[in-house]
């Protein structure tokens, strides 16, 4: 996938400067406070998830196998207050590479009775995650 990135402080396209953003500096500075298989609290409660799915198309429906091909659009988002922000994190939010999913916390999302779920690869990124102010990640996929 590709990020927005810059290495030392370039612009983007749109004449915003940021400075490159590694794993390690929205991570805890004590690798042992983040347990990415604990999901976290808001408050001393339970993170609220938000999913929002649009369906694209219905495809390929077989009445007699009772199966069909969905093409969505999910998001989902929640708060994980044990992140921190980046120290140069100037904009409301800041784009994030969709890898780093592998080493923080997220729902564990599943379609009941899916019989396959695939995601498309195509030349140009269709998975986003975002970090925001409040520590809101917003991840989306197509």
């Amino acid at each position: 996938m590709a990020t927005m990135q810059f290495s030392g402080s370039e612009a983007d396209d749109y004449g915003r400067k940021e400075v490159s953003l590694s794993l390690k500096d929205i991570l805890p500075l004590n690798p042992k406070a983040y347990d990415k298989h604990r999901a976290p609290k808001y408050f001393g409660q339970p993170t609220v998830v938000y999913f929002h799915v649009t369906v694209l198309s219905l495809d390929s429906i077989n009445e007699e196998s009772m199966t069909y091909v969905a093409d969505i659009f999910l998001a989902q988002s929640w708060r994980d207050s044990r992140l921190r922000l980046p120290e140069n994190m100037s904009e409301e939010y800041r784009i994030l590479d969709v890898d780093w999913l592998h080493n923080i916390w997220r729902p564990d999302c599943f379609f009941k009775n899916a019989k396959k779920v695939t995601f498309h690869e195509m030349s140009i990124p269709n998975h986003y995650l975002w970090l925001y102010h409040d520590k809101t990640l917003l991840y989306m996929s197509k």
